[in-house]
């Protein structure tokens, strides 16, 4: 099958969208800052797998995996972050680290946080460091064939929050 751009498949499903371009930025929350959008409002893709498969997980930017709870809900064993260097094949038109989260295309499964399902549209990587895509979220569930998940992942925000009321000291 010949390899074509993110934009050239949503073109030719004639799927609507809109691109977002941004100064070039490696990580979702520098993207999220750049573009001025909440961290909840953007999909950072993660690209996982065991001995068996690789499968991507796309979670709200202010978020951090849970490996252990993640295996555990998705019944895998052996769950690992996949080094870029170890799939950067599987993504030839796009930067390592900024693939959209489009499973038909690349042949993966692909998990998204409810987090997400639950906004009107979703913003995830372009295939490059310096632009988003921004689409309907049906469209997105539906063109990426995504199955939606509510845990294995925690919001860092909410963490660190949690983390100073439970160690303050009582006479602060």
């Amino acid at each position: 099958m010949q390899s074509i751009s993110p934009l050239e498949y949503l073109d030719s499903l004639l799927v609507d969208y809109s691109i977002i371009p941004h100064s070039t930025t490696f990580t979702s929350q520098e993207t999220a800052k750049s573009v001025h959008i909440k961290g909840s409002n953007l999909g950072k893709v993660t690209v996982l797998g065991n001995d068996f498969s690789l499968f991507m997980v796309v979670i709200p930017a202010n978020h951090r995996l849970m490996l252990n709870r993640l295996a555990r809900m998705l019944n895998r064993t052996n769950l690992a972050i996949i080094p870029e260097a170890e799939f950067a094949g599987k993504f030839p038109e796009c930067e390592p680290g900024a693939m959209p989260p489009f499973g038909r295309l690349y042949g993966m499964d692909v998990y998204v946080a409810k987090e997400l399902v639950q906004l009107n549209t979703i913003v995830f990587n372009g295939g490059t460091h310096n632009l988003l895509i921004k689409i309907n979220t049906f469209d997105f569930i539906d063109l990426s064939n995504a199955s939606i998940i509510s845990d294995g992942y925690i919001n860092i925000e909410s963490f660190a929050h949690d983390t100073k009321r439970v160690y303050q000291a009582p006479w602060v």
